[in-house]
């Protein structure tokens, strides 16, 4: 049997269904775009002119991007820190003063420190170094065919750099230098022979302190090599934890889609004409600091520049 009902009498049930949907709608609609934004910081190195970092702080950009529909919008702030020491630097971020991510070396010491997220953002082209020299040594070097006749040569490096360790075990013979960009001024006085760089990082310093140092040059037929990479590193708080999350996620999406690769390719193709990897006689070192949580078995994450040779 059919009953009748007045307006009156549904009015009231329709009141409460309203208001019980409309929550819901407004909970459904709500975007990660109404969250508030996340800002990054992080430094801008030894100085504006520094721009040994700017493919890396491109691909947190990426990263960030890639997972802003999810995550809600982002805004990377850059930081002067004075030019401090990376020592200092690492301090900075352990104690949240000021910066919120760094790009460093895996090294196993900091990795304890800090909050790696375990992304090879190179590849471990990092581990890949050649020479910065005065022109007037090259014909010495082109008679070097061992290790042991390489390590009569004199390495300059950075004050406190990890790598100091890793030469000294090889035999090397180490000067350090206060500053980043002293030690070009201290390699073009002799005050060392060798200034070991990243594959990547060579040529554009080269074009950058050149005119300052005519008498520099990139040696032409000898490279190191020892595990290296660079990750970000966020401090271990659950702000880092989040960061880190956020971080990797983007790049794990970019990887996927192929955005990663197609970043990592432009970037190599800037400096591979001028290494020449496959012509220069290679050193294997070993590093005391390799963290063993290095993700080797994911291939798709490492370049070997030599596979063909």
């Amino acid at each position: 049997m059919l009953v009748a009902c007045s307006f009156r009498t549904w009015l009231p049930a329709l009141a409460l269904l309203i208001g019980a949907v409309i929550p819901v709608s407004v909970a459904m609609c709500a975007t990660p775009a109404t969250q508030p934004t996340l800002v990054v910081s992080r430094s801008i190195g030894e100085g504006p002119a520094d721009t040994r970092y700017d493919y890396y702080w491109k691909l947190l950009d990426m990263a960030l991007r890639a997972t802003e529909a999810d995550y809600g919008p982002y805004r990377v702030e850059k930081v002067d820190l004075g030019g401090r020491h990376e020592e200092e630097e690492v301090r900075a971020l352990e104690a949240g003063d000021k910066i919120t991510v760094l790009v460093r070396g895996n090294v196993i010491g900091l990795e304890r420190r800090l909050l790696p997220i375990r992304f090879p953002l190179d590849k471990g082209l990092l581990g890949y170094r050649v020479f910065m020299i005065r022109k007037d040594t090259q014909p010495a070097l082109n008679k070097v065919k061992t290790l042991d006749e390489l390590t009569r040569f004199s390495i300059g490096q950075g004050a406190g750099w990890w790598d100091i360790q890793v030469l000294t075990n090889a035999g090397f013979r180490v000067d350090t230098g206060a500053t980043y960009e002293g030690l070009f001024g201290m390699l073009a006085g002799g005050r060392f022979d060798l200034f070991s760089r990243g594959v990547m990082e060579v040529g554009e310093e080269l074009n950058r302190f050149g005119p300052a140092y005519p008498n520099l040059a990139i040696e032409q037929n000898l490279m190191l090599h020892y595990p290296l990479t660079r990750y970000f590193f966020v401090s271990r708080t659950p702000a880092g934890k989040a960061l880190a999350n956020r971080i990797n996620e983007g790049l794990e999406r970019m990887l996927k889609d192929g955005s990663f690769d197609r970043e990592f390719n432009a970037f190599k193709a800037s400096f591979e004409a001028t290494i020449h990897f496959k012509k220069r006689r290679l050193f294997r070192l070993e590093s005391p600091f390799f963290s063993p949580e290095t993700p080797l078995a994911r291939k798709e994450l490492w370049y070997d520049p030599l596979s063909e040779r």
